[in-house]
């Protein structure tokens, strides 16, 4: 990108989400209320009017179930959602996500209701495998955006038990569309004032039929994009490539390929150090400690193929391919050991020399057919399905362990003074997954008010690892069923009542061996929810309310003889509330709050029990509301935004020698739209006040800041 598009001055940030909007629905049973319902509401846009809601949701129950007869909390986030927001990451819509909390730069970086999660938490049209790791997924080819509070793993397999999101991505569309997004951004803050460090994107998007019967249709989307950020000779330069295919085969049957490419390369950042554990002993959130010419690169390429084929009209048949091939390499002088001092000036910090290159291969199927039947009064959905993949991770430390000599000073570091006291040997460890499952589910409309949902799966995992530069090899066999289920009360067509329980698992490491050399049983998660759903004022009020208990054992600890068991375990109760309200068609609000306490229940350690988990804020709220103009202006639409995002304080981790609190923050965030039939204009303004807060890290040598005060403006236009 030239230099006069990268400083252009600012685009994009997300600062909404979608929950369930349109819930009530007449008084008929769940099957019948889920057969004839469209998942996304087109209607005419009359002036000033907002946006339609997203209704239902497949990826809780994998059918398309009403939320008000789902015994599940599921959050949406619809294109448009997405759209208004300016969101050009996933992780931008975090904040307004209830929750859900950020916990570093990975794509995995966050906890949901407390726990942390894992890549396989992440998944895409409901098969894991993300393009990149290194940096949350571009929002550019998503369509909606589906959250499962809790364990998913009856359904999508191995996961930790915090709940699962889903990217549902953009599919080829018969009505020709061509669109180009210009995108720019730039910070004004005190850290980084306007034009000194700047970004810009620029995305296409085209669809449209092949053939003049529209069996064929295409999509093509490719993005473009550069960034400088606030942080010290940090800046990164992405390409995103989604192109796809749709084969109608019949009015009831069709196919979908297609790739997505990915490269990202970016400039290594380990974040903020704190003395003392001190979040108030730190360096300005500008400094960096990586030296010139460390990189962080990720490379992907992907190749999926869906098939929906409803064999009659109470049976379905669908089928989900994908294969991913990715590479990410990180070379740098990581943050390693904060070398405490009484003053911030005399304190320094040990780096450490690392070179890792990680090769990865993800090959994962889910199959399964569903059949609408009736047994009596009840009427029946039963799902049956199976799923599963090979995974290969291949983890090359080229360098490790070798400090830097001498230490940095934390809080005016020099660069180009430090070497690696001597170059020390890798190691390459290659780990081959083989997983597979079988699940079922019955969703029975007992009467038009009672719903019962049960099901159950059987999964098995085998694992060998190798480490290659000792020729030293280890396997490991895991196997478990899961069982869950859910009752929903609707008392009447605005008020749904629900309880569900549900369970997930995820196998613990084959390197962590116990005293006698036996592998462990894998981690296990329990969830126990309530609550209730309700839709009124002819769905122009919609409240959801939960209380909620997850417990996670079977997690590996040191016993006090040095030897590994089966002895730590957290827990995670709470509560959350979210409404959403269309005082007037062109007047939404909403607003969410959680209540969470996350704890560490087992450890061999008396003294870390009831000790919080890393970020998970006891308290979580946001408010977000957007006004657009009843009349028209220069013939199109106007509106504007507000939106707060609130989060108590948190910790880094759990032990007290390394753990930093982070404090509470509150941001604030508005935006001004201008839409017309062929043009759409959008400025951002994130973080208002500017304030200093943290949004992740891991211990107390590598904290991150979340940005100061940044601009965006995109400039969409149909060619």
């Amino acid at each position: 990108m030239t230099n006069a598009l990268k400083h252009s001055a600012a685009c994009s940030t997300l600062i909404l989400l979608f929950t369930a909007p349109a819930w009530a629905q007449p008084q008929t049973s769940a099957s019948a209320r889920a057969e004839g319902e469209q998942q996304i509401h087109d209607k005419v846009i009359v002036t000033g009017e907002q946006i339609p809601y997203l209704r239902l949701s497949e990826t809780a129950t994998k059918t398309n179930l009403d939320l008000m007869d789902t015994p599940l909390s599921v959050t949406l986030l619809n294109k448009a959602f997405l759209e208004d927001l300016h969101s050009e990451r996933l992780a931008d819509a975090y904040p307004y996500t209830l929750g859900l909390s950020q916990s570093g730069t990975n794509a995995n970086s966050f906890t949901l209701r407390g726990l942390s999660a894992s890549l396989q938490n992440v998944q895409i049209n409901g098969l894991p495998g993300l393009a990149s790791r290194f940096g949350s997924p571009t929002s550019a080819n998503i369509e909606r955006v589906e959250v499962v509070k809790g364990p998913a793993s009856v359904l999508y397999g191995l996961m930790e038990p915090g709940g699962l999101v889903n990217i549902v991505t953009k599919r080829p569309e018969e009505e020709a569309s061509n669109t180009l997004t210009f995108t720019t951004r730039s910070y004004a803050s005190e850290t980084s004032g306007f034009g000194d460090d700047t970004g810009a994107g620029l995305t296409f998007d085209s669809t449209g039929s092949l053939t003049d019967d529209g069996k064929w249709l295409y999509r093509l989307i490719a993005r473009v994009e550069t960034q400088d950020t606030f942080r010290d000779g940090v800046s990164y330069d992405n390409v995103y490539l989604f192109p796809s295919l749709t084969y109608r085969v019949s009015p009831e049957a069709e196919a979908t390929f297609g790739l997505e490419y990915v490269k990202e390369d970016g400039d290594a950042d380990d974040g903020l150090a704190a003395v003392n554990n001190d979040i108030d002993q730190t360096a300005p959130i500008n400094v960096r400690y990586q030296e010139d010419g460390d990189f962080d690169n990720d490379e992907g390429l992907v190749a999926f193929a869906h098939v929906n084929w409803d064999i009659s009209a109470k049976t379905r048949l669908r089928l989900n391919l994908r294969s991913v091939f990715h590479e990410d390499e990180r070379k740098l002088y990581e943050n390693n050991r904060v070398n405490d001092a009484p003053d911030l000036e005399d304190a320094t910090l040990r780096r450490r020399d690392r070179h890792q290159l990680n090769k990865r291969e993800y090959h994962f199927v889910d199959l399964n057919i569903s059949h609408a039947f009736d047994t009596g009064p009840a009427q029946h959905n039963l799902l049956a399905g199976l799923n599963g993949g090979f995974e290969r991770a291949d983890y090359e430390r080229i360098r490790f362990g070798s400090a830097i000599s001498p230490n940095i000073s934390i809080l005016d570091p020099a660069y180009g003074v430090g070497e690696p006291v001597a170059i020390t040997a890798g190691t390459d460890r290659i780990t081959d997954y083989l997983n597979y499952g079988a699940y079922i589910q019955d969703v029975a409309a007992i009467t038009d008010w009672l719903t019962v949902m049960v099901g159950g799966r059987y999964d098995r995992q085998d694992v060998d690892f190798t480490e290659q530069t000792t020729d030293f090899t280890d396997d490991q066999m895991s196997d478990v069923f899961l069982p869950q289920g859910g009752i929903v009360i609707r008392p009447n067509d605005a008020l749904s009542l629900y309880a569900s329980y549900t369970e997930s698992f995820n196998p613990n490491s084959v390197q962590r061996r116990d005293a006698n050399g036996e592998s462990f049983n894998p981690e296990r998660g329990e969830q126990t929810e309530a609550g209730l759903k309700a839709s009124l004022f002819d769905e122009q009020l919609n409240l959801t309310f939960a209380v909620f208990d997850i417990e996670k054992t079977n997690i590996v600890e040191t016993n006090l003889n040095g030897d590994l068991q089966l002895l730590g375990g957290l827990e995670s109760q709470g509560a959350e509330f979210e409404l959403q309200a269309l005082p007037l068609e062109n007047w939404q609000v909403r607003f969410g709050y959680a209540y969470t306490d996350s704890v560490i229940s087992q450890s061999p350690d008396e003294a870390l029990i009831g000790r919080r988990n890393a970020f998970a804020p006891e308290h979580d709220a946001f408010f977000w509301t957007r006004y657009n103009l009843p009349r028209d202006v220069w013939n199109g639409t106007v509106g504007a935004s507000v939106g707060v995002n609130y989060e108590s304080d948190r910790v880094t981790n759990a032990s007290p020698s390394t753990q930093v609190e982070l404090p509470g923050y509150t941001r604030l965030d508005l935006g001004f739209y201008y839409e017309a039939d062929q043009y759409r204009m959008a400025l951002s303004m994130e973080n208002i006040a500017d304030e200093t807060y943290y949004t992740g890290g891991t211990r107390d040598t590598r904290i991150f800041p979340g940005d100061p005060r940044l601009l965006i403006l995109s400039l969409r236009a149909k060619l």
